[in-house]
């Protein structure tokens, strides 16, 4: 039992600790509060001194992703980003098909040499449309064991920081021939020289009045979700759970006052960080890094696969080019990175259709990572 109540406490702690060390210390900027919080958690899981419990970090991971997406999806204006630029809608549109084009390639590559690709190719398909709840949410719900989410992740990372720099130091130099220029106003530079003040942390400090009914809210629809399952076989029910929730949560956002909650989205990621020390605690150095050089050439041809068919579909259809970078990077790492890359390439003018594209990506990425997986399986 103390072993149990020290783990829950160091599962919760260590994101607050991270949190607040990010505006000082340049490591965790440099590698992100949710890598920092992996690395946390896969050292205390490989210490020795004191034994984790495997069937306890897994619940705590099943009970933070549960909450953390409704949490997240409150904020999502479907009707807004429906009303957005053409431009937006279609290239957005267009990188969900390729994702879900890109891991059938995987899968249909690297059938007779990895186990489990239609379920990686499901989980890489909800995290490059949505982010790490998706993975964690389509890993959950098609019962992936924790080791390959761990490498999967891993070799996300790996693939994903490459993809990040060629967003941050190349894509703006892409030559007019093949995306054209996209219309500014004069004060664009202005506003992003000024949001640049100083380091600020990526999780703000939520507030009470949005944060109490939004979890209560939350509570009540896993609550839903867990009740509908038992309709339901055995074999379905964890993929019943997720769709659920994620249906639900989307139809509780229609309602104005919902989406009012602003920090409701800071509290799901809160809980993301905690899921990400709990599946720390389930990793085992020992068998981390088996087959990882085979599962990150798989996640690097899921990726570049589907910025391939993306860009070159864009091109085609001549969508201007901050349009496609920016839903780019809402697609494969979430509307967190949407301001960083509209930074790099001086426009804020599309930093609200990029950030509404990536939390429509949230909602999106469970239906298709899980649609992918049963597909290829």
């Amino acid at each position: 039992m103390p072993e149990a109540i020290a783990q829950i406490v160091i599962a919760l702690a260590v994101p607050v600790v991270v949190l607040w060390l990010e505006p000082y210390a340049k490591p965790v900027r440099t590698l992100s509060p949710v890598v920092v919080c992996y690395l946390v958690g896969m050292a205390f899981g490989n210490q020795g001194l004191v034994v984790f419990s495997n069937d306890l970090a897994l619940g705590i991971c099943n009970v933070t992703v549960a909450l953390a997406i409704p949490l997240l999806l409150f904020s999502v204006d479907l009707s807004a980003w429906l009303k957005l630029a053409r431009n937006t809608v279609v290239s957005f549109s267009l990188t969900i098909v390729a994702v879900a084009v890109s891991g059938a390639f995987a899968h249909l590559l690297f059938a007779d040499l990895l186990a489990e690709t239609p379920s990686m190719a499901g989980m890489l398909a909800g995290v490059y449309t949505g982010g790490t709840p998706n993975m964690a949410a389509v890993g959950t719900a098609l019962e992936v064991r924790p080791e390959i989410f761990i490498l999967l992740n891993a070799a996300d990372m790996v693939a994903s920081f490459a993809y990040l720099m060629f967003l941050l130091v190349l894509a703006v130099r892409i030559p007019p021939r093949f995306l054209p220029p996209t219309p500014r106003n004069d004060t664009n530079e202005v506003v992003a020289e000024e949001s640049t003040t100083g380091p600020k942390r990526s999780i703000a400090v939520p507030k009470i009045g949005h944060i109490v009914p939004g979890v209560v809210l939350a509570v009540a629809i896993v609550a839903v979700s867990m009740a509908l399952s038992r309709l339901v076989g055995r074999a379905v029910r964890d993929t019943v759970v997720v769709l659920v929730i994620t249906t639900l949560s989307v139809l509780a956002a229609i309602h104005a006052r919902v989406r009012s909650w602003t920090t409701t989205h800071d509290a799901g990621q809160f809980l993301l960080l905690v899921f990400c020390v709990a599946m720390g605690f389930t990793t085992d150095f020992s068998k981390l890094f088996s087959s990882s050089p085979m599962i990150l050439l798989f996640t690097t041809t899921v990726l570049f696969g589907a910025v391939a068919i993306h860009f070159l579909a864009a091109i085609l259809l001549r969508i201007d080019r901050d349009t496609v970078i920016v839903t780019s990077a809402a697609a494969i790492f979430g509307p967190h990175m949407v301001g960083p890359v509209c930074l790099a390439i001086r426009n804020q003018e599309v930093l609200f259709s990029g950030i509404a594209s990536g939390l429509v990506g949230y909602a999106v990425g469970n239906y298709l990572g899980i649609g992918l997986a049963w597909m290829l399986g």
